[in-house]
């Protein structure tokens, strides 16, 4: 059986083609099936069952009309009537009324809350708080944290107006994992916001009469409403979105002296009696948070926790050294009868105050899990930096390699990353993985190397080391006159003096004793580091390089002539 939703807000294109596929339901808004009806893309002739979801909702004057346009020829006179179902969690009398033009005469009415219409939930408990308007924002905060101390609640707060919810979310005391949601968003962004929601990502719904209905989220267990509404069904809709499923749920009204007469009206109308209370006290925010802070300390890692051990060493210290706040405590929290390095077994010896100082440290930082290390150098997850320092420049990178295989196993060094020159080639840096730094640190020991090796904790100055493009990759000798310049982009150049190189440069020629190989995009000539001349050898122009003399002269002791090249030697 195929299912299609069509609604507003997204292209028409997908649901057209879907529609022209064929589907068995159709689940739809008022608006999107007028729109497909009109293009014919819709087509309702043999439809055998209609149900109306919130019925009290379609039926009143905001869409009456359009489902009017939608079924009124479906009851047509000498037309078989379809099947139809009316669903709705309120069912006011003139709903009843309305609904008979699309009834039989032997409509049946069931009722799964049998003489409790409009009537909330028992599994809500309903509280009314007093507060104005301008205080709302950072009240609002205190009652999320009292109500909701669970990590995998969720709350929805209520607005009557669009910017309401906007600048109750911008507040400075809402906590970041709230998010907006109302009309004014994109149909995929509020598709996006509730998938967030349900997943945790985002605690806090701060939306309008929008989320009133249709959501069935269960781990909703607080609702606040910013005033009392004046329909008092969309309090019994609004409330409901907590309570489901068998679990308990809690619902708060805030309002102002002017508002207590509209929750006299809901008292009354919902057969509802609000508990009136105050905002949560201090004590009331630790009582609810007590029992879930423990838990959440706890379930932090040691290796977490511990690497907070410093600071929070750091911190006793700090208050030790000004006045005495509880003498008592000092030992408990002397950070010196703890070890300076915490690992395996040595962090079982962590005084129980101190770790936990540690633990609320974590929370604080927002790294209450396990720490995963990043490079220094790229950001990768799951790798540690290194540098490693040497006693005498490096020629090449192997070198690095070779200096840790003196004290590493080839497991270890098989797995660098990232192998790097510090400018002035007096060492390296480098990643390797994370799993293996315990490894590293039991089998290396500096005082025993000329090359030291230490943790990178920032990025040293570092010679751009491109192979191929742009670095040196060998050596030369002073010997040999002047040095020609540099070669082309992948190109290479060597002297009389036996050196030689690789150059990423469209360097100007230069003079010298030397022989350059390769293509280069400059005046230079085809790759060669030479000052360029021409002369004719044969029926083509062949480009010439000579070399001066001591003299000042030109000669032409020797010639190589490389790729159409001729290369002259002066004497």
């Amino acid at each position: 059986m195929c299912v299609l939703a069509i609604y507003g807000g997204v292209p028409l294109g997908p649901q057209c083609r879907a529609l022209r596929k064929g589907t068995d339901i159709v689940v739809g808004t008022p608006g999107r099936v007028i729109d497909l009806m009109e293009k014919s893309v819709l087509n309702l002739s043999n439809l055998g069952h209609v149900v109306l979801d919130e019925v009290d909702r379609m039926l009143d004057m905001g869409f009456s009309k359009d489902v009017e346009s939608i079924l009124s020829g479906l009851y047509s006179e000498g037309n078989e009537k379809p099947q139809t179902l009316l669903f709705s969690a309120t069912m006011p009398a003139w709903v009843s009324s309305v609904a008979k033009s699309y009834l039989s005469k032997d409509a049946v009415h069931l009722s799964l809350i049998q003489g409790q219409e409009n009537k909330t939930s028992n599994n809500v408990t309903h509280l009314a708080l007093p507060c104005p308007y301008v205080e709302r924002g950072s009240t609002l905060a205190d009652v999320i944290r009292a109500y909701c101390p669970n990590k995998n609640s969720r709350c929805i707060i209520f607005c009557e107006r669009k910017n309401d919810a906007d600048e109750l979310a911008a507040h400075a005391s809402m906590s970041t994992d709230c998010h907006v949601f109302h009309g004014g968003i994109s149909q995929d962004k509020r598709e996006l916001i509730l998938q967030k929601f349900r997943e945790g990502k985002y605690r806090t719904l701060i939306t309008t009469n929008v989320a009133a209905r249709g959501l069935d989220i269960q781990e909703v267990d607080l609702v606040v409403q910013c005033h009392p509404p004046r329909d008092v069904e969309d309090y019994i809709h609004r409330s409901g979105r907590t309570g489901r499923a068998d679990r308990t749920g809690t619902s708060i009204v805030f309002y102002t002296p002017q508002e207590r007469g509209l929750l006299s009206v809901i008292e009354r109308k919902a057969d509802i009696e609000f508990r009136r209370i105050g905002p949560p006290t201090l004590q009331d925010i630790l009582n609810s948070w007590g029992n879930e802070l423990t838990k959440s300390f706890l379930a932090v890692p040691e290796s977490t926790w511990s690497a907070f051990l410093p600071t929070a060493q750091s911190m006793v210290r700090l208050f030790r050294s000004g006045k005495k706040i509880c003498s008592s405590g000092d030992s408990e929290l002397d950070g010196q009868s703890t070890p300076d390095k915490v690992n395996g077994t040595k962090a079982a010896s962590v005084k129980p105050v101190l770790r936990a100082l540690c633990c609320a440290l974590a929370k604080l930082s927002g790294k209450d899990g396990a720490i995963e290390s990043r490079s220094v150098l790229d950001s990768r997850p799951g790798m540690t930096s290194y540098r490693l320092d040497l006693s005498e420049p490096a020629m090449r990178k192997g070198e690095a390699y070779n200096t840790l295989r003196q004290r590493l196993p080839d497991t270890v060094v098989d797995q660098l990353r990232n192998v790097m020159f510090i400018k002035g080639r007096q060492g390296f840096v480098f990643d390797v993985p994370s799993e293996l730094d315990s490894e590293i640190a039991s089998l290396w020991d500096n005082a025993e190397n000329n090359a030291q090796l230490s943790l990178l904790h920032e990025v040293p100055e570092l010679e751009e080391t491109n192979n191929g493009d742009g670095y040196s990759n060998g050596y030369s000798s002073p010997s040999g006159g002047w040095r020609g310049g540099g070669g082309g982009r992948g190109g290479s150049r060597w002297n009389s003096g036996r050196g030689f190189s690789r150059g990423n440069g469209g360097g100007g020629g230069g003079q010298g004793r030397g022989r350059g190989f390769g293509p280069r995009q400059s005046n230079g000539g085809n790759g060669l580091s030479f000052k360029r001349a021409f002369s004719q050898s044969g029926n083509s122009s062949v480009p010439e390089k000579r070399f001066r003399s001591t003299d000042g002269s030109l000669s032409s002791r020797g010639a190589l002539v490389m790729g159409g090249v001729r290369t002259v030697f002066g004497d």
